[in-house]
């Protein structure tokens, strides 16, 4: 699936979509140990819509490289304006991440290596993650879907409450489409 960023989604998005703030900028840390890994830079959506990456910006923490976060291991905290990075620990698992360069399409490989880092921190942790569908189904090309990984995408609505009514919104509103067409003209007679 291809990923764009939710400006180029949604271009007025701040004001229409999150009245007028967003979490951009808001402080990242790590899940377990309150260190601070980074702030978001900006969100990556899907072609329908959903939010599936957070755009980790390190700054100096790792020499300013940007990684992605997928949006079921971020647990925001709206009041206290922070996100935590669920499976994350320390320095040496972001180091593991694959960089995020703007200017280069993200394909499956790249996302393969993103979501393998966070799949190890998933088993690392012990959590209980939902089971896939299955792992030879998550791991092909031609079939692979983001339902078939909850524990990284599925947003819920105590860590997620607002996101789940920002993308409700941004749905509703993507689709714009030619519904029709009018030709004008002007055609002469004349009658002897």
């Amino acid at each position: 699936m291809a990923l764009v960023k939710i400006h180029d989604f949604y271009p007025n998005y701040q004001d229409e979509i999150f009245g007028g703030t967003d979490i951009k900028g808001m402080d990242i840390y790590a899940g377990t140990t309150d260190e601070k890994i980074g702030t978001v830079y900006d969100i990556l959506l899907d072609d329908t819509g959903r939010f599936r990456y957070l755009v980790v910006d390190t700054g100096f923490w790792i020499f300013g490289k940007k990684v992605l976060l997928p949006i079921g291991s971020a647990r925001i905290d709206y009041d206290a304006k922070r996100i935590y990075a669920i499976g994350l620990v320390d320095k040496n698992q972001v180091e593991q991440l694959p960089e995020y360069d703007e200017l280069q399409p993200i394909d499956y490989e790249y996302e393969e290596r993103v979501r393998d880092v966070y799949r190890d921190r998933t088993a690392a942790t012990g959590a209980t993650a939902k089971p896939a569908a299955s792992t030879t189904a998550t791991r092909d090309r031609d079939s692979y879907n983001y339902d078939q990984e909850p524990d990284l995408y599925d947003r819920n609505d105590t860590d997620h409450r607002n996101l789940k009514l920002y993308e409700e919104r941004l749905i509703a509103n993507k689709d714009r489409y030619k519904a029709g067409e009018v030709t004008v003209g002007k055609r002469v007679e004349t009658e002897v």
